[in-house]
Order: structure tokens, then sequence, then C-alpha cells
């Protein structure tokens, strides 16, 4: 007899695991890690081709809580102001098969978020849904609350291995890693150290990363790094030297006036409501969602590196073929 996995029955991991490869044999793995950072929010970079290709060939399993929506509420700004290939189907509960996004999809197994001090529990829900029957979800995303703030070490290491396992057990399924939202507390703070930590490891070991902090660290210019200013998820920095970035100035609101014709602007008002944050914060992390989904679909950037291309600034994004 087979011995038993800690990750659910033999049968039910080989059901979905079929179902998964089915949907991934046209979205080759990268060699490599893939960071999807502040400089991959630039939609007009991404081909058409490989955001259709995602929308074919993926179907994307997310649990969070309300920072972890930001993204989400980014992806529907964005469909609502630019539609054509960015209209998607979400769903808002659990397991709904055929769907491209099923939001709140780890939640309904049983846990919240990736939660603090290495708590497991977002664990066991992914194998439960995985092992759901019909389960056809072969790109499975976590986000934090605040957890990576108040994590040690040790705790941020159990997630890493955690995640790592959670690969070996589903082949067949990509597993995002992601860094928690700023603080406030800066570059020398522990939340900088722990994101620095899920960094390392996922580059060492060819993971594939959204950076949430890296994201609201910078505007769309990319020219300032607001994590040395204390930025907060708010996007709150400090402007006046003092350490203290709460009532200071706010990148996202900054650029935003600077740039009120700009297409980044018109999403940003599709937008409304941003947990937590500023609506431009939103939309960045929706086009970065849409350019980890056209990586996972097989699509690189030319010559290999996001940087060259980082800025959506005043237009539509070119809809190449």
């Amino acid at each position: 007899m087979a011995a038993s996995s800690p990750y659910g029955g033999a049968g039910s991991r080989r059901l979905a695991a079929a179902l998964a490869a089915a949907m991934l044999r046209a979205a080759p793995a990268a060699a490599g890690a893939i960071v999807v950072d502040h400089r991959c929010t630039d939609l007009a970079a991404v081909p058409v081709a490989a955001i259709t290709q995602a929308k074919a060939t993926l179907r994307v399993g997310y649990g969070h809580t309300s920072h972890g929506s930001q993204i989400v509420t980014g992806v529907g700004a964005i469909r609502d102001h630019l539609g054509g290939p960015f209209d998607l189907t979400i769903s808002g509960w659990g397991l709904e098969p055929g769907v491209f996004l099923n939001d709140s999809w780890g939640n309904a197994g049983g846990a919240a978020d990736l939660g603090q001090g290495g708590d497991l529990s977002w664990r066991d829900a992914t194998i439960a849904m995985l092992d759901a029957p019909g389960n056809d979800r072969n790109v499975v995303m976590w986000s934090w609350c605040g957890g990576v703030s108040e994590s040690t070490q040790a705790g941020i290491a159990a997630y890493l291995a955690a995640m790592d396992q959670l690969e070996r057990s589903y082949p067949a399924v990509r597993f995002v890693y992601m860094t928690g939202h700023l603080d406030g507390s800066g570059a020398g703070g522990n939340l900088h150290a722990r994101n620095q930590q899920i960094r390392a490891f996922c580059v060492a070991h060819d993971k594939v990363l959204f950076d949430f902090a890296d994201i609201e660290s910078y505007d769309p210019d990319g020219g300032t790094d607001y994590l040395s200013l204390f930025a907060t998820d708010a996007c709150e920095y400090d402007a006046d030297g003092d350490g203290n970035p709460w009532g200071d100035r706010n990148w996202a609101a900054d650029w935003i006036a600077a740039h009120p014709s700009s297409e980044l602007a018109a999403c940003a008002t599709a937008c409304g409501d941003c947990a937590h944050s500023h609506a431009l914060n939103c939309v960045l992390k929706g086009n970065a969602f849409w350019w980890l989904m056209a990586r996972l679909a097989g699509w690189r950037p030319p010559d290999g590196n996001p940087a060259h291309v980082h800025r959506l600034r005043r237009r539509v994004p070119r809809l190449q073929p």
C-alpha cells in the first residue's frame, strides 16, 4: 500500500493534478524566478495574445482578506475602464469551475489569509480546495494582511517551507508567493527584513513572486523609493524628514494630481474604493496581476528584463497582436 501523504488522499490529488495539468499544457513554466514588482505595471508592454492565452489556460484560486482585495479591485477597475482583452470572469466565493479567477477560493477552505507567526491554516485550506471534487485551479495565490510585520524569521521560514512542499505535492499547480504590505517602518524595520527573506528565497529557488510591497513603494515614474521614506500601505510617506509618514504627503495622490489626464488617473477613478489605500495603488496592482498572468502563460518580456518598460502614463495600452 502506498504511504499516505500529509496533503490529502492520493486519488483526489491525482484527479486535481490531472485537471490542472490539462489547463497548463499551453502554459510552459519559465526558467528561473518570476518576480513581479513595480517594474511590471505597464499593460502596454504585454501583448494581447499573452492576456488571451492566460485567460484560456489559467484558472486562478485566490485567498485573501482586505489588503489582498486591492488586486481584485484593481483588476475590476481595469476591466471597467479598458474592457476588451482585460474583461474576465470572476466568482466571489469558493470553487467555480471554468471561471478564470475564483476570488476568495482559499477562504472557502477555512482560512482568512496567510496569517502570522508561522500559522499554516492557509496551507490546510489550500489542500482542502485542491483536493475538492471538480477542482480545476492551476494557479494558487494567497496574500498577507499584517502578518509579515508581526512575523519572525522562523515564522516566514515556515511559510516558505509550506509553499515549497505544496509545490512538490501539486506539481501541475503554480503557487504565487507574496510579500507583505508596507507598514511605515521603513528600510530598517522588521517588515522589510522579512520581505527580503521572502524575496531571497524566491530568487534562489526559482519561485513565482508577486512583490506586493515593492509595487506600493514606487509611483508610476519609478524614480523614488518611498520605502526608504517610511511609506505606508496607504501610500503616505515621510516628506519632512522627521521619520513619521502619518499625515505627511501621499505619493499616489501627488502623482494623480500631477497627471490628471493620464490613463492611470482614469483607471483610478473607475476603481472607486481601494481597501486601506489610494485607488492608484489598486490599479498598479491590477496591472501587475495581468503581467503575472501573462508570464505564467509563457510570455517573456523583450530581453527578459521587465525594467525596460514600467510606465503606463497617458495612453490606453497598445493592443499588440
